[in-house]
């Protein structure tokens, strides 16, 4: 009986012992020791008890120091952030060591994706977030990207977790505020702009508001009155760039001209008066979301794959593969094709009034065929270089009766007036932006008084 009860103690002990450890199992130990030793005086004979000494020791355990562990996992895992707008000339590589991102790891793996292409070949301007763990790795990287469409505005986002990285385009929504400007100009637009801290972007949106033969900003003189409403744009509580310019009125002598934006989500936005007839052209300028011209629109030009010195008669837009092109106007679509030695995969628009266009070295063409319609600002197809072409980028032409124009400066007629409906829209949109002229207006005028009363 003893034998057994010394091994089922045994058995006992190392069970336990186990699932304790540190402090917990001397403490064990301890009572195994005190409890077996009363087992085994119970059963022995009364005349062989031995004297036992009872005693407690204690002894310090050091607790962890749990603050200094937290910091050093915190330290591990921080991210530091960084923000930068994209230079012209910038690569991925170049934007990469400007975030302070040293991830050969992430370098790869966007080159690698096709929904990230614009990363690789960043266009002036856009803006860019990042942020970095302590080794330099990529944590995140967001790149904000924007259309002609409110609907287009989306960010390119790459994510790590753990090793694995995950690429993704999402849709994004901007914050925006509305900024006004007024004063008086000078003697001219340059001048006024510097005079009255316009930002370029705004200034440039300004100086093609009015096309065609009654332009008032190029007609601008020294004492007219200039007022302006203006988008501010910001993510994740960040400024990223002033906006679409909204709203432009400017009064000269006795006459007031005013324009406003807009844009109903159907087709692109554009400026009109409250008549409903639009102040611009009908064609974009620049059917991309990216602007950046590679080759102007020249008599001759030395054809950079061929060498042969030859009529230009279009301009080239550099932009990333896959970059999406829109139609410049509202057209049918007269001819969808590929030319292996020339513009590759490319397509033509016919906008009536002899007027047509042609869009080239596409790396795809959207689904169109030949007499299907689209409107102003529809995706068309998607920047490649195909055919004869050394990168990629979009040719675009313009041609008028069958002559090819340049379609930066070309002056074409319009034909885009709003309908009854759009046009009581736009009176409601511009009913806000009204009123905040006449609060300019009534500023500049106690200004003035408060000036006269000074003299």
């Amino acid at each position: 009986m003893l034998s057994w009860l010394r091994s089922r103690r045994t058995k006992l002990r190392f069970h336990f012992l186990k699932r304790l450890n540190g402090a917990a199992v001397a403490a064990f130990l301890s009572t195994t020791a005190v409890a077996s030793s009363a087992v085994v005086l119970s059963l022995a004979p009364s005349g062989d008890v031995p004297t036992l000494k009872v005693g407690t020791q204690t002894e310090k355990i050091p607790a962890p120091d749990l603050q200094s562990l937290v910091a050093k996992l915190a330290n591990e895992n921080a991210i530091t952030p960084h923000n930068v707008l994209a230079r012209t000339g910038e690569t991925l590589s170049s934007l990469l060591v400007r975030l302070d991102i040293n991830d050969p790891d992430a370098i790869r793996y966007i080159r690698s994706q096709d929904i990230l292409r614009p990363l690789v070949m960043p266009q002036p301007g856009q803006y860019v977030s990042a942020g970095t763990l302590p080794d330099g790795r990529l944590a995140y990287l967001r790149m904000y990207m924007e259309g002609p469409h409110d609907r287009d505005s989306r960010t390119l986002e790459v994510t790590r977790h753990g090793d694995l990285l995950v690429g993704q385009s999402l849709a994004f929504t901007f914050d925006t505020i509305e900024e006004g400007i007024y004063g008086t100009a000078s003697t001219t637009l340059k001048k006024t702009v510097h005079s009255l801290n316009i930002p370029d972007n705004v200034a440039d949106q300004l100086a093609e508001v009015w096309e065609g033969a009654v332009n008032p900003v190029r007609d601008l003189r020294a004492g007219d009155k200039i007022r302006l409403i203006f988008e501010r744009k910001f993510a994740d509580g960040n400024f990223i760039r002033n906006g679409q310019l909204l709203a432009v009125q400017l009064v000269k002598d006795d006459k007031t001209y005013e324009a406003y934006w807009f844009a109903d989500g159907i087709g692109a936005g554009s400026f009109y008066t409250l008549d409903g007839r639009s102040s611009k052209q009908t064609f974009m300028r620049v059917p991309l979301e990216i602007q950046e011209v590679s080759s102007e629109f020249a008599a001759l030009r030395r054809h950079p794959v061929t060498g042969v010195l030859r009529p230009h008669n279009g301009t080239d837009f550099r932009a990333p593969k896959g970059s999406r092109i829109f139609a410049a106007a509202d057209g049918v679509v007269t001819f969808v094709g590929y030319e292996r030695k020339g513009y590759g995969k490319y397509l033509k628009l016919d906008h009536g009034l002899g007027r047509t266009t042609l869009y080239a070295h596409m790396s795809k063409v959207a689904p169109l065929k030949r007499g299907m319609r689209v409107q102003k600002g529809d995706i068309i197809g998607y920047v490649g270089r195909t055919g004869l072409a050394t990168g990629p980028h979009l040719h675009y032409e313009l041609m008028l009766d069958g002559v090819q124009i340049n379609p930066r400066t070309a002056d074409l007629p319009d034909t885009e007036n709003l309908s009854a409906f759009q046009l009581a829209q736009l009176r409601t949109h511009a009913e806000p932006l009204q009123m905040r002229f006449r609060l300019m207006a009534e500023e500049e005028a106690k200004k003035a008084d408060n000036q006269a009363n000074k003299h």
